[in-house]
């Protein structure tokens, strides 16, 4: 009678350890094309997701706060680096690249005349969103020649919504949004940073190491490259 409770209490732990989920702290930006990624995810593992979304800045003081988990996606390579850095992670791993467009609720025959026409324009927090700080540079040598007074979001999908809502003019967001709100008038910049997005082992576990191999492999990068980035180098 012993071994078999001892064999059954095994096995009831055996499959509380399965069922633990791989917990991943995602840029606000990458969210919605992780989401269409995990479909092709779950085809080949079991392993659930749980996924955390918000500025890079603020999920690394959560992960150096003791945040559990398991891998970081971020929009820049500067946060996993300092994770890395502070033994809180391994080294980052580019899995993207990011573009800058200009989106807006009005129409204009070019990005010049429709950020000239915008009396408000939002950007994500500089400090802790890397598509903020983006923005912010492509201004700081664009934007005299524009009007419009600069509205803070707290991140780049907040960014993105104020546009939606009506609460600013324009957003200098992720090209990734673009399919996300086709209601909106989208703008190229075609001089704007790219950013490099970067990944981090947060645990080593083998349930996140698969997953971040699964996301460099070319199926998943092809699918990214749908969704508005450039592919990983």
């Amino acid at each position: 009678m012993r071994t078999l409770i001892l064999g059954l209490l095994f096995g009831l732990s055996v499959n509380a350890l399965a069922e633990q989920p791989l917990r991943i702290a995602v840029a606000s930006n990458f969210k919605p094309t992780l989401e269409a990624l995990l479909a092709m995810w779950q085809e080949r593992s079991h392993t659930p997701v749980t996924l955390s979304s918000g500025p890079s800045g603020a999920l690394t003081q959560q992960i150096l706060h003791g945040a559990p988990f398991d891998l970081f996606l971020s929009a820049d390579e500067s946060y996993p680096q300092t994770l890395a850095e502070r033994g809180r992670a391994k080294p980052p791993v580019t899995y993207a690249r990011g573009q800058l467009m200009a989106t807006c609720r009005h129409w204009a025959a070019d990005t010049e005349a429709a950020l000239a026409r915008a009396n408000t324009l939002a950007l994500a927090n500089i400090k802790t969103a890397p598509y903020g700080r983006a923005g912010a540079h492509w201004l700081s040598r664009h934007g005299q020649a524009f009007r419009a007074r600069q509205v803070q979001a707290g991140s780049v999908a907040s960014a993105l919504q104020f546009v939606a809502s009506g609460n600013a003019d324009c957003a200098l967001v992720a090209a990734s949004f673009k399919p996300l709100a086709p209601e909106l008038h989208w703008y190229p910049l075609g001089d704007a940073p790219v950013l490099i997005q970067a990944a981090a082992l947060v645990k080593n576990s083998p349930q996140a190491r698969a997953f971040l191999e699964f996301l460099l492999a070319a199926p998943a990068q092809a699918l990214i490259v749908q969704h508005g980035y450039l592919a990983a180098l």
